[in-house]
């Protein structure tokens, strides 16, 4: 199974190729900065930076291209505005090859609600949320044929060993759930 892997708006970090490095198979990598590894400031800093050298619609088109693209059966991972990205762009491609999309802490999912799944979506959500409320959002998708929404005790950003939300306990589960065969 190849993987694709979608960043958050911090884009190529050494965190992120560790995490890639636990597939332990082949991957190609989603990010907004066109390979350029981005200082991690703070959140807001990030965000703005995000905004600027790509922003939601421009990744989701990127994201879009890579899915028409694919030639072999593969699984999307991605994680907080590259999951939000996955979800709308998932809908917009009709490639066979992609089997299933992951997003972590798709925060902007919230704005695209109206949207279905083409392929099975599981959804992990953080046990909260700033900008809204995670339960509704969760219970308006899990009325979607095709996706599944898993709620968590963690904060958003608990599989970047670079967050201050990082939790190993739930990065350890994770990689062990996404590398094991059931999934």
């Amino acid at each position: 199974m190849h993987y694709i892997i979608v960043s958050d708006i911090y884009g190529k970090t050494p965190a992120l190729h560790d995490f890639c490095k636990t597939l332990n198979t082949q991957y190609t990598l989603v990010e907004p900065y066109s390979g350029q590894e981005q200082a991690i400031e703070n959140e807001e800093l990030n965000y703005e930076n995000f905004i600027k050298a790509c922003g939601h619609n421009v990744y989701t088109a990127m994201l879009h291209k890579q899915f028409d693209r694919l030639t072999e059966p593969t699984i999307c991972i991605a994680f907080s505005a590259g999951a939000s990205a996955a979800w709308r762009a998932q809908l917009l491609t009709s490639n066979p090859h992609l089997k299933k999309v992951v997003g972590f802490y798709p925060s902007q999912i919230r704005n695209y609600l109206d949207l279905d799944a083409s392929v099975p979506c599981e959804f992990i959500f953080p046990y909260d949320e700033v900008h809204f409320d995670v339960t509704a959002v969760i219970n308006e998708l899990n009325k979607k044929q095709n996706v599944i929404c898993k709620p968590t005790d963690y904060c958003h950003g608990f599989m970047n060993k670079r967050s201050l939300n990082y939790n190993e306990q739930a990065y350890q589960y994770f990689c062990n759930y996404l590398t094991s065969n059931d999934f």
